[in-house]
């Protein structure tokens, strides 16, 4: 099984930064996750803010509240969350052009003084022990090499009580990933080496703590988006044909657009599902 450095994942989203701001409406959303499509959202915008929004309405969101950012990218779930319910964000990533990105965003969208960013590792983040209130991870939990680091970490920053939001894509069952080469594709042209079940994600959660108490599977609302990055890695596919024969591309340049034809063969399959979860620190006795 491949895996991938901090360094690698900072190059995958340095090198492929060009390509959501093309085809992801990025300067609009400031994100670079799956929409979800719900009754009413008519924009790629509007999905993609409604992934913040639902994830938001499903943790329970308190007004004020301070959020660990984890794996932010550019910012624009810590923007939204600090224009939405005034919360103190943090947020976090291992890129420092995502760093540079998101501080732009939020001075221009005027919450510079609630939300801040830093290039950091999730699973090391050297801040308080019990110091947020709650921690969001937008389809980035599941780039951790080891998921445990990450689980604990977020258990130790969390307040007692405070609740961890998922965004992610997870195995619809357990499987081998090297026995489905389309998954591999997908995943290893994102940085990421493997994904969990949800049955594997409550097990880890669960022996740093973290107790799953709520949970939407939006597999069937995301598909729109599904469809829209397969039409988008198809029409670069051609581009990104003729620009390597020309310049020596990225790794992560050059494969991409296989990620995106990837991801749609393997939701057209039933190898993964799109969950919105939530997570609660157990108080301690």
């Amino acid at each position: 099984m491949k895996t991938f450095t901090n360094q690698d994942v900072e190059n995958y989203y340095d090198h492929t930064e060009p390509h959501y701001r093309m085809w992801w409406k990025l300067d609009a959303s400031m994100g670079l996750h799956y929409g979800v499509w719900d009754p009413g959202i008519r924009t790629l915008k509007d999905a993609v803010i409604n992934t913040n929004r639902e994830l938001m309405l499903l943790g329970e969101v308190p007004e004020g509240a301070s959020i660990l950012d984890a794996g932010c990218g550019v910012g624009g779930s810590s923007i939204f969350l600090a224009k939405e319910k005034n919360c103190r964000a943090k947020g976090i990533t291992l890129s420092a052009r995502q760093v540079a990105t998101a501080t732009k965003y939020a001075e221009q969208h005027g919450v510079q003084d609630l939300v801040q960013f830093e290039q950091k590792d999730y699973t090391n983040t050297a801040y308080d022990a019990d110091s947020f209130d709650m921690a969001w991870a937008i389809e980035s939990m599941q780039t951790a090499q080891d998921k445990s680091l990450f689980f604990k970490e977020i258990a130790r920053i969390l307040k007692p009580g405070g609740r961890l939001l998922i965004a992610d894509c997870f195995k619809s069952h357990l499987y081998n990933i090297q026995e489905e080469p389309h998954m591999l594709t997908m995943l290893n042209g994102w940085a990421i080496s493997d994904i969990l079940t949800l049955a594997e994600l409550e097990n880890l959660a669960g022996a740093h703590g973290l107790q799953l108490v709520s949970r939407r599977n939006v597999s069937q609302e995301i598909k729109p988006s599904v469809s829209r990055i397969y039409w988008a890695a198809l029409a670069g596919m051609i581009g990104t044909k003729a620009y390597n024969l020309i310049y020596n591309a990225t790794y992560f340049s050059k494969i991409h657009y296989k990620t995106g034809l990837a991801q749609y063969k393997t939701y057209r399959k039933g190898l993964w599902d799109y969950e919105l979860l939530a997570l609660q620190k157990i108080l301690k006795m």
